[in-house]
């Protein structure tokens, strides 16, 4: 039988090594202004990670829906799975956090990869101390118990000016988050090595003296040069590229 909970583990770590750059040059064809999260940053050292979202809501609160007993996101931080993302949709508000170091150590301990915030959080130390990294619009000292209303969240929300679905995934790191659907994450895998090493031979030209019209997108007529790098060839001349590109010769 499978393990699907070590093969959502083994996707998510290698999705989490994909820079969100690289990612959207991979995915630019498919409407990233509509996946990219806005106006939020990292708040611990540790920034980048991936996984399918665990949705949590809050609401403004409102006497009827606060019930005794422990509240909802508590019960659905208790529920995380291995290598999920909390995504914590506070539309924006600022009047109080919704992750504490509390919550973020359960969530770690859980195998919680990390969490998106669009609101406030607090406890910055504790939640480093729990190797939960995470991305918020801000920091607020006091909890959002009086102001906002967990609760579970089954359906689409707006969270930092996009929409995120249930079953989508979450890519993070200090340039950005996306939330991509499943079929997206296994694009963006298949495709990620490919341009990685296109994007670092552009480099390697530039740092050569070349100009960016010339190397960066990397022409087609240099990737017989580029494999020949990945395959542990040494670097080729300068003069080797420009005649290259002036001939469009290949070695």
């Amino acid at each position: 039988m499978t393990d699907h909970s070590a093969d959502t583990s083994a996707l998510a770590a290698r999705l989490a090594r994909v820079p969100t750059t690289i990612a959207c040059d991979i995915l630019k064809d498919h409407g990233l202004a509509e996946r990219a999260a806005r106006g939020l940053r990292p708040m611990t050292p540790l920034t980048s990670f991936a996984g399918p979202a665990r949705m949590i809501e809050f609401l403004p609160g409102r006497p009827e829906l606060r019930k005794p007993g422990p509240p909802a996101n508590f019960a659905l931080v208790d529920a995380v799975q291995p290598a999920e993302v909390l995504v914590l949709c506070a539309h924006g508000g600022m009047e109080g956090a919704v992750l504490g170091d509390m919550l973020a150590t359960r969530a770690r301990m859980r195998g919680g990869q990390g969490a998106v915030v669009d609101g406030a959080v607090r406890d910055l130390d504790g939640i480093a101390a729990a190797g939960l990294p995470v991305h918020a619009k801000a920091v607020a000292p006091m909890a959002a118990h009086a102001t906002l209303v967990p609760c579970a969240c089954d359906r689409p929300v707006r969270f930092a000016g996009v929409t995120v679905m249930p079953g989508d995934w979450v890519l993070a790191d200090r340039d950005g988050i996306l939330f991509l659907p499943r079929d997206l994450v296994g694009l963006v895998l298949a495709r990620h090595e490919a341009a990685l090493a296109r994007d670092t031979f552009s480099r390697h030209l530039l740092e050569m003296g070349f100009a960016l019209t010339e190397v960066f997108p990397l022409p087609q007529v240099l990737d017989p040069w580029r494999e020949a790098l990945q395959a542990g060839a040494e670097m080729p001349s300068a003069e080797t590229i420009r005649a290259a590109l002036a001939k469009g010769a290949h070695p």
